[in-house]
């Protein structure tokens, strides 16, 4: 156990040793999503970002089905109805 002034010493070294070796690191690596083929069809990507853009501002969502209305400033839902 760590128990004491040595092995809280130790512990406390070891710490150390752990976050210097951690703020060393190779920070070059771009990581696994950002290297080579990333495999986005870039064509649908602008697309939809381009439907995105010309769509209304205030535009209403379509009363598809109950509860499709959410977000910020939307009602309470109804409580259920009885049978």
């Amino acid at each position: 156990m760590i128990t004491g002034p040595v092995g809280t010493l130790l512990v406390a070294i070891a710490a150390i040793v752990a976050l210097m070796l951690w703020l060393r690191r190779d920070r070059r690596y771009p990581g696994p999503r950002l290297a080579g083929d990333d495999a986005i069809d870039r064509e649908e990507l602008e697309a939809a970002e381009r439907e995105v853009r010309e769509l209304d501002p205030n535009a209403r969502p379509e009363d598809g089905f109950l509860g499709d209305d959410w977000g910020p400033g939307a009602s309470r839902p109804r409580p259920p109805e009885r049978l």
